[in-house]
């Protein structure tokens, strides 16, 4: 399926932005849900009969059972078994407990499909996993992932918060269970670290999104100057500072 090249709409000034945003109003690129872009690539290769490997879904596959075609297989990967066993019946057709930089041979060539939402942020060396996944696919197969920039605020928060304090920060600012927070790396998922994984691949494209302004919805002030930043960085090509990325690779 082909996608037309997704542009980001901006506003006139920074300033303009940050008034809207004090009135409660953000940029019409939030009109679209974060997932939305990542189903719209990965949704259409769900084929009937494709042989598809999730890449650390875990205990929640990027696509249950009753979100999926009758595929011909469904493998997660994961570097957590226990992770993987958490997961309700039926999630996976096989379960494989493995890091993710680490190659395993027996899955060389094995796949139509590899997904991958919100995990590679949280491996490290990225390049590596990458080649990996590269090698997992069928020639002419296809990855969708989702991730986490570098650049983007949390991603720099990251080098400077404690690793032990981010569950509990997490917690308390976003009300999410310290059992869902995992290690995030950041290792080279920026928008030029990325295009250069991708030069053994037969295509691939990083799509920059700057959607970061949800997780300041806590303060109308916090949110407004954290979008003026944001509109900046987008509207003068600062694709390095975007708060995620979608990759579509072919192999």
């Amino acid at each position: 399926m082909q996608h037309a090249a997704r542009t980001e709409s901006w506003c006139p000034s920074s300033r303009t932005v940050a008034r809207r945003a004090l009135g409660r109003e953000l940029p019409p690129r939030y009109d679209e849900d974060l997932r939305e872009l990542f189903d719209s690539f990965a949704v259409p290769l769900l084929r009937p009969g494709a042989s598809v490997l999730d890449v650390g879904a875990g205990r929640a596959p990027s696509f249950p059972p009753d979100r999926r075609p009758e595929v011909a297989s469904y493998v997660g990967l994961d570097v957590s078994r226990t992770e993987l066993e958490a997961a309700p019946a039926g999630s996976y057709d096989e379960a494989v407990a493995s890091d993710v930089t680490r190659r395993v041979p027996a899955l060389a060539g094995r796949f139509d499909v590899v997904v991958s939402w919100q995990v590679l942020e949280h491996v490290r060396p990225l390049p590596a996993a990458m080649e990996n996944l590269r090698t997992y696919l069928r020639p002419g197969g296809r990855l969708v992932a989702h991730l986490s920039g570098t650049l983007g605020l949390f991603g720099l928060a990251s080098r400077v918060v404690p690793a032990r304090l981010t569950p509990a920060l997490l917690e308390r600012m976003f009300d999410r269970p310290r059992s869902t927070t995992f290690p995030a790396y950041y290792d080279r998922c920026w928008a030029g670290a990325l295009a250069t994984m991708g030069r053994s691949w037969s295509s691939f494209d990083v799509i920059p999104r700057h959607v970061g302004a949800r997780y300041f919805a806590f303060s109308r002030h916090v949110q407004a100057a954290y979008l003026a930043y944001e509109e900046w960085a987008g509207r003068n090509g600062h694709a390095n500072l975007a708060s995620y990325y979608l990759v579509s690779g072919t192999r």
